[in-house]
């Protein structure tokens, strides 16, 4: 409906499958990995049906990524394995001219920047202002293939930035 409003570009924001999951009572009569691809098709015809309504930045934020994942390490890479693919899941279908983002969030990333990276997110957009923009140097160090918006100002401060 906001597009309609407006020429100006809008940004849909929807919340991913797997901060869905993590952040919710989840059946237990099948893997969460199913329930993750179930939840994946439903967001996925939001993304499609806000890319017909006109919108050209898709926002599937997945703050929850990493809280989900298993206490053994060793079970690490089957979990991010599905998160990825629901994600995928989730934005597959978009036309090349809209762009997909993804948001995240007061976490450390370093350790699981390239399952970040199978995203294959257009964007994502990071809170970087509480490390002094340390965890830039965890993407660049990785050599992140895509683009980053870095998250200069605390949201939690008390202080209100200036013009300027």
């Amino acid at each position: 409906y906001a597009q309609s409003l407006t020429k100006k570009p809008m940004k849909g924001m929807l919340t991913g499958p797997v901060t869905i999951l993590n952040w919710s009572f989840v059946r237990d009569d099948q893997p969460r990995s199913a329930s993750c691809k179930q939840l994946a098709l439903a967001i996925r015809q939001e993304v499609l049906d806000l890319e017909q309504a006109g919108v050209r930045v898709i926002q599937i934020d997945e703050a929850a990524l990493r809280e989900g994942l298993p206490l053994r390490k060793s079970q690490w890479q089957e979990y991010l394995d599905w998160a990825v693919e629901s994600f995928r899941i989730t934005a597959n279908g978009v036309g090349d001219e809209t762009q997909i983002h993804t948001h995240m969030c007061y976490s450390e990333f370093n350790d699981i920047i390239a399952s970040i990276a199978d995203m294959d997110a257009d964007v994502i957009t990071i809170e970087t202002s509480r490390s002094d923009m340390e965890l830039l140097d965890a993407f660049d160090s990785f050599k992140y293939p895509n683009e980053i918006g870095p998250g200069v100002y605390d949201i939690h401060s008390p202080n209100i930035p200036t013009q300027e």
